[in-house]
């Protein structure tokens, strides 16, 4: 059995993906969780702070596998292809929740706690990116054009293009067919050694 805070970080998540951020109430939390209204006060001291809280931990779990694909040794080149297919297969696995997502980037700005949490989290990733990006680098198989900070942005914003895409436009190109393109131009910027 989940404790209480638990319940209504998850009963968060799936409120915000079902109503929308603006929609959702803390009766609505507190009922899906199960829980006495009063719980969101005695364990988060607010409901802003209950939902930047369950948010954010929801991104958290989505990067998890990425985080710990880009952790492991080998090729850096194929670590980073394996990172990009990890990152849609936990958008397939969450699609339902993905509005949820869309909703927590739109509304980090107001919500300082929010957005410093995922700006780390997306800072930690383009620091890993940018590590793999830079041992290519130094093996020859990238020119020095290729700014390894920058590029990693690039593919964290690209990683969030591909999550709105999905949402916006679901009857569009599939994420399967824009990671291969993808992939294939980050392929085509490697030099033979």
């Amino acid at each position: 059995m989940i404790d209480t805070a638990t319940a209504l970080m998850e009963a968060t998540r799936i409120c915000v993906a079902r109503n929308g951020l603006a929609a959702t109430t803390s009766r609505d939390i507190t009922r899906q969780a199960g829980a006495n209204l009063a719980a969101i006060t005695y364990h988060f001291g607010s409901k802003d702070r209950l939902v930047g809280e369950a948010l954010l931990e929801g991104f958290r779990s989505w990067l998890a596998p990425t985080v710990a694909v880009l952790a492991e040794d080998g090729d850096p080149a194929t670590r980073t292809v394996a990172a990009i297919q990890s990152l849609l297969a936990t958008l397939e696995e969450h699609r339902g929740d993905a509005a949820a997502y869309l909703q927590a980037l739109a509304h980090a700005p107001a919500a300082d706690p929010l957005r410093q949490g995922i700006v780390e989290l997306w800072s930690d990733l383009r620091g890993m990116l940018a590590a793999d990006m830079r041992a290519v680098q130094d093996s020859g198989e990238l020119g020095a054009w290729l700014d390894p900070e920058v590029m990693s942005a690039v593919l964290v914003a690209v990683a969030n293009g591909f999550v709105v895409q999905a949402i916006v436009d679901p009857d569009g190109p599939g994420l399967s067919a824009m990671a291969a393109q993808f992939g294939s131009l980050m392929l085509a910027v490697r030099q033979p050694r």
